[in-house]
């Protein structure tokens, strides 16, 4: 998929509604040949049109043909509902299929209810390829080639994961530093000073985490404030919220209690708590 202009972070690509929205007990619990007939079934009531677009998304797994295609394509849903997983279902949103894996994306994406919403996270030129990442951008690159491999069946051939040996591993390297500094700035009892955090954030620069911000912006703005630097708290709290508001949404808790820092950060708990 490939951008037709010039797009900044923060515009929104898709808004898609799924085509397919199957209970997660169905999709597990049910035994194959029942499934396979009710999901064979629900699809012979689809538009002629839709059922060609849903029909014809990739597998990897192979067999039964929908449930292949649910298989590779869906994203979990949680719906509500109860407790136990009442709530959680696979979606299948065929135009979302489309976008081709990175693992340094420029596009995020987050589930609002029963709408799939992608949005841009850096400026895009016209003809730019449009990615979504797969996988946890965090792991280091052994790790998420051995999961693109067992979960899709494909070898990653990203940039990031086609990195000269040299490269990927300095880039290993600071995926384990970003770990360590993560666990250290989350340990209230832990040495933290401000370098410590500045430190933190421009290793994840480094990375090109533009779709995985929300939550070291976060840890940021609570350490900032935790030192008593309030305008830096105040900055990156206003941070957390624009990347969380892209990534999980504008409702969220983490977004919610960044607004209530950014607002007032002297009347925060965390004011001056490393001190």
């Amino acid at each position: 998929m490939l951008a037709n202009k010039t797009l900044a972070r923060g515009d929104t690509v898709m808004l898609k509604t799924p085509i397919l929205l199957a209970h997660r007990a169905f999709i597990e619990r049910t035994p194959a040949a029942d499934r396979h007939f009710l999901l064979d079934s629900v699809t012979s009531f689809l538009p002629a049109a839709t059922s060609k677009t849903f029909l014809g998304q990739m597998g990897h797994f192979g067999g039964h043909k929908v449930s292949d295609i649910m298989a590779t394509n869906s994203f979990q849903m949680d719906l509500g509902g109860g407790v136990q997983g009442d709530g959680h279902h696979y979606g299948n949103f065929p135009e979302v299929s489309r976008y081709n894996h990175d693992c340094r994306p420029n596009v995020a994406f987050r589930i609002d209810g029963l709408r799939h919403r992608t949005t841009i996270v850096r400026p895009v030129k016209p003809g730019e390829e449009l990615t979504i990442s797969y996988l946890d951008q965090l792991g280091v690159r052994s790790v998420r080639q051995h999961r693109a491999k067992r979960a899709w069946g494909f070898e990653c051939g990203c940039s990031q994961c086609s990195l000269p040996k040299k490269l990927a591993a300095a880039s290993d390297q600071r995926l384990m530093e970003m770990e360590e500094l993560e666990r250290q700035l989350s340990d209230i009892g832990a040495k933290v000073t401000v370098a410590t955090v500045e430190r933190f954030l421009k290793l994840y620069k480094e990375e090109r985490l533009e779709s995985k911000l929300a939550g070291a912006y976060t840890t940021a703005a609570l350490n900032f404030n935790l030192l008593g630097r309030n305008k830096l708290a105040v900055k990156y709290a206003k941070l957390a919220v624009e990347a969380g508001t892209i990534e999980s949404g504008p409702e969220t808790g983490d977004v919610e209690a960044m607004r209530e820092l950014a607002a007032d950060p002297k009347k925060h708990f965390t004011w001056r708590g490393r001190l």
